[in-house]
C-alpha cells in the first residue's frame, strides 16, 4: 500500500477542519416528544403501537437526527419474546428486547436523514409477552409499557436555508407551523403611535392565529435583530431608509434577507401612507395562503369580512348539524384488543346558558368486523362523563351502522368539549390456551357521516373569571374580530409593548382568526369606556380600578387572606408587635416579585369587563404573559385574582370581588334563572304567589257565599 505523502495529509487536514467548521455552524434544537405526541402513551395488550408525526420546518437543511426514548414497562416482561422497535418512515432503525430487570428502558438512536418529508411517520411497537412456553391471557394486566413522553426527546442539528426574495417564504418559512416551540419573532412599527401600535397588535394576533398549536413570543423592537425574524410596519420611505434601499419601487408585502443574518428575513408590510398600509396588512391577514406565490404582492382592493359574535373558526355552530370531517378529522380506525381511542374535540361559545332540559344530538356512524366477540362494545363519552354503550352483536360483522344518541346538555363544558370514542373489543373464545387473532378486531368511526347537532342556547354568563381568559380569551372574543376590546397601556416601554404583543398572539391562537378591530390606548378616552378593556403595565390608574377586588396603588391591605398566603408569619408578626404601623405593604420592599392578574366588571359599563395584568417587574411581566401558552402555568390563573410570585414560582388564585351576569336572557327563563339560583328570591315569590293565591281563593269564596244568601246556590 502506497504510503500517504504530505500533499495528501494536508487535503485531509483542510477537509476535517472544514467539516468542523461546517459543523460548528449547525443549530441544535431538542423537541420533547409531549410537543409532537397526543396519543395516550400506554401501550397494552400483546401488541401495540404509537405513532408520531415529526415534522420538519422547510427552512431547515437536517444534518443528524437523534431520539432519545424512554419507556417505562412491566417487570413482568420476558426478554425472549418481548421487544420493543422503533420505525422511522416504515424503515426500522432499532429492535431491543425488554430486560425484566430494568424499570425503564432507555434508547438513544440515530435517525436516518436521507430523504426526508415534512411530516415524517415515527412508530414505536411494543411486542410484549410474560411467559414462554404457557398459555397467555391476551388482555392481562402484566401486559403493559408506557412511553415517557415529558423525558423522550428528538435532538434536530439543522442548519438553515438563507432567505430569498419571494413572498411565498413568509408562510414557507416564516410562519410555518411545522416551527418547534418556542417560535421568536419581532415587530417594528414606524411610529409608536396608538394607531401603530394597534396594527402592530393586529398582526401579532394573526401569527398566532396562523400558527395556532406553537407557542409565540413577539418581540417589540427599535433595531433589525439579527437572531430572529423581523415584521416591519412603516411608509415605503421608512423601509427604504431602514434597509438602505435604493429609490426602486417596493411591494406592499415583500420580503427580504436579514443584512446581518442572511437566513432571517425582514417582512415588510408598507405603503405610501397609513391607510395603504393598513389595507396592506388586513390584506396579508385575509388573503390565504395559496395567493402568496410570486416574488411580492401588491394590494389594489380589499373586501373585508363580516363576523358575526360567538361564530368564529374555532367554535361549532349551534342549531344546525356539524359532520366531524368539517371540524378537520378524518375516519378514525381501530384494531387490536386495547386500541386508541378517537377523540373529537370542539368548542362552543364561551358564554352559553346552558340549559339543563336540552339534548345534543350525535348521529354516529361505524362498523365492526366479525373478529369481535359478541361481548365487545363502543362505549362513548362527553368530557370524560359516560354516556352509553353499543353493543357489537353482529357474529359476522357491520358494514356500516348508524345511531342518534341524545347527550344531556348539562355534560356540555364552557368552551373546549371532548368527544371520545372507545372501542372494546375482544377476541372470540376456544380456550385459554389460543392465541387471538388480534388483526380481525377492527372497526371504523365515519366522520363524514357523523354529525353534531347542539341546539341553540342564550348567551347568559357568570362573571368575573380568568379561566375563561385563559381558555379561550372570553369575554373579548365574544366578536372573532375584536372589535369591542381594546388593550391599555399607559406607558410605551418596549417590554411593556413586547408584553401586549404576546398577549395578542395568545389571544389570537385561541380565536383562531385575524383580530381586525384589536386597538391600543394610550390612555383613557370616551371611545375606550364601551369596550373590555385588558390593561397591561405597571401602574393602573386609579379610575380604572373602582370595581377592582383588590386595589394597586403605593401599597397594599394584606388583611385580604389571599395576601397573606404570600408572606411567611414572621413577616406579619412584625406589624403585629409595631402597632404604630398601618398593616400595609409597600411595593418597593415587599411586591416586586409579583404578577397581578386580576378581572372584574368595567366602571364604565356594567356589560363589559376589565383584565389587568400588572407588575411593578417589566420581566416578570413579559415572562408572565408567555407563560400563558404553557398548561401547567396557565391552569392554575383562577377566580378573579391570580397572582404569580415569580421569586418563588408559586401561584396564588382566589374569587374576593362580586360576580355579575354578561348577555341576555329571555325574560321568563330569567325570571327561572332568579328562582333558581338565589333563595331569596324563591322565597319572596313564594311568599307573594301565596298572597296573590289567598287573595283569589277569598274572592271566589266570597262569591260563592254572596250568591247562597241571595238564595242562587
Amino acid at each position: 500500500m502506497k504510503k500517504p505523502n504530505i500533499k495528501h495529509l494536508l487535503w485531509i487536514a483542510a477537509f476535517i477542519s472544514l467539516l468542523v467548521v461546517n459543523l460548528s455552524k449547525a443549530d441544535e434544537i431538542r423537541v420533547p416528544l409531549k410537543d409532537i405526541a397526543f396519543q395516550d402513551p400506554n401501550l397494552r395488550t400483546l401488541q401495540a403501537e404509537y405513532n408520531i408525526k415529526l415534522p420538519i420546518p422547510s427552512r431547515y437543511l437536517v444534518k443528524q437526527l437523534y431520539l432519545h426514548l424512554e419507556v417505562e414497562k412491566s417487570l413482568a416482561l420476558i426478554k425472549e419474546r418481548s421487544n420493543l422497535s422503533v420505525f422511522f418512515n416504515n424503515k426500522l432503525v432499532v429492535q431491543k428486547p425488554f430486560d425484566p430487570l430494568v424499570d425503564i428502558m432507555i434508547l438513544d438512536i440515530n435517525l436516518p436523514t436521507t430523504n426526508l418529508e415534512p411530516y415524517n411517520e415515527l412508530k414505536i411497537r411494543a411486542i410484549q409477552h410474560y411467559c414462554i412456553n404457557c398459555c397467555e391471557f391476551e388482555a392481562s394486566p402484566e401486559l403493559w409499557s408506557k412511553i415517557d413522553l415529558e423525558n423522550s426527546y428528538i435532538t434536530i442539528v439543522y442548519e438553515e436555508k438563507p432567505i430569498l426574495e419571494d413572498t411565498l417564504l413568509i408562510r414557507d418559512y416564516v410562519l410555518d407551523p411545522k416551527l418547534f416551540n418556542p417560535v421568536n419573532l419581532a415587530i417594528m412599527t414606524e411610529s409608536k403611535d396608538d394607531r401603530y401600535l394597534s396594527l402592530a397588535a393586529k398582526l401579532a394576533g394573526y401569527i398566532g392565529s396562523y400558527i395556532r398549536y406553537r407557542r409565540v413570543k413577539i418581540d417589540y423592537t427599535n433595531e433589525i435583530p439579527s437572531d430572529k425574524d423581523v415584521f416591519v410596519i412603516g411608509s415605503k420611505d421608512y423601509i427604504k431608509r431602514i434597509l438602505n434601499l435604493s429609490s426602486e419601487s417596493i411591494p406592499n408585502i415583500h420580503i427580504y434577507p436579514n443584512p446581518n443574518n442572511i437566513t432571517k428575513a425582514i417582512v415588510v408590510i408598507t405603503g405610501s401612507g397609513y391607510e395603504e398600509i393598513k389595507k396592506a396588512l388586513f390584506s396579508f391577514m385575509s388573503v390565504r395562503e395559496p395567493v402568496y406565490t410570486g416574488q411580492y404582492y401588491s394590494i389594489n382592493t380589499l373586501k373585508e369580512a363580516k363576523l358575526d359574535n360567538y361564530y368564529y373558526f374555532v367554535n361549532i355552530p349551534l342549531g344546525r348539524k356539524v359532520y366531524i370531517n368539517e371540524l378537520g378529522y378524518s375516519d378514525f380506525n381501530f384494531k387490536g384488543i386495547y386500541p386508541p381511542p378517537a377523540i373529537v374535540e370542539f368548542r362552543i361559545p364561551q358564554g352559553l346558558y346552558i340549559q339543563k332540559n336540552k339534548k345534543i344530538k350525535f348521529h354516529f356512524a361505524y362498523n365492526y368486523g366479525m373478529g369481535a366477540r359478541e361481548d365487545s362494545v363502543i362505549n362513548i363519552y362527553l368530557n370524560d362523563k359516560y354516556i352509553t354503550s353499543l353493543k357489537m352483536n353482529k357474529k359476522y360483522g357491520t358494514v356500516l351502522e348508524e345511531q342518534d344518541i341524545d347527550i344531556p346538555a348539562y355534560l356540555l363544558a364552557q368552551g373546549l368539549n371532548k368527544l371520545k370514542i372507545e372501542y372494546a373489543m375482544m377476541a372470540p373464545g376456544g380456550g385459554f390456551c389460543i392465541t387471538p387473532n388480534i388483526e380481525a378486531l377492527r372497526g371504523t368511526f365515519f366522520t363524514s357521516k357523523s354529525y353534531i347537532e347542539i341546539p341553540k342556547m342564550p348567551y347568559w354568563f357568570e362573571m368575573p373569571y380568568l379561566e375563561y381568559f385563559v381558555d379561550s380569551g372570553f369575554p373579548y372574543t365574544m366578536y372573532a374580530d375584536l372589535r369591542e376590546t381594546a388593550i391599555l397601556i399607559n406607558e410605551k416601554n418596549d417590554k411593556i409593548l413586547s408584553s401586549v404583543l404576546t398577549l395578542s398572539s395568545y389571544i389570537g391562537s385561541k380565536i383562531g382568526t385575524p383580530p381586525f378591530e384589536l386597538t391600543i390606548y394610550s390612555d383613557i378616552k370616551e371611545d375606550l369606556k364601551n369596550k373590555n378593556i385588558i390593561y397591561v403595565g405597571r401602574d393602573i390608574p386609579p379610575g380604572l380600578q373602582k370595581n377592582s377586588p383588590l386595589k394597586i396603588t403605593d401599597s397594599i391591605d394584606i388583611s385580604i387572606p389571599l395576601i397573606q398566603k404570600i408572606f411567611n408569619l414572621g413577616f406579619l408578626e412584625r406589624f403585629k408587635k409595631d402597632t404604630s404601623h398601618i398593616a400595609k405593604l409597600n411595593y418597593l420592599n415587599s411586591l416586586s416579585n409579583q404578577v397581578f392578574f386580576i378581572m372584574y366588571q368595567s366602571p364604565y359599563d356594567t356589560q363589559k369587563v376589565v383584565t389587568a395584568i400588572y407588575s411593578k417587574s417589566l420581566d416578570g411581566l413579559e415572562k408572565s404573559i408567555y407563560k400563558l401558552y404553557i398548561p401547567k402555568f396557565a391552569s392554575q390563573i383562577k377566580g378573579d385574582v391570580s397572582i404569580w410570585d415569580f421569586y418563588v414560582n408559586q401561584f396564588f388564585s382566589d374569587n374576593l370581588g362580586d360576580k355579575f351576569y354578561i348577555g341576555t336572557l329571555p325574560f321568563f327563563d330569567r325570571i327561572l334563572f332568579y328562582l333558581g339560583f338565589s333563595p331569596t328570591y324563591l322565597a319572596l315569590t313564594a311568599i307573594v304567589l301565596t298572597v296573590i293565591i289567598s287573595i283569589i281563593l277569598k274572592k271566589i269564596l266570597d262569591y260563592r257565599e254572596k250568591r247562597r244568601l241571595d238564595g242562587e246556590i
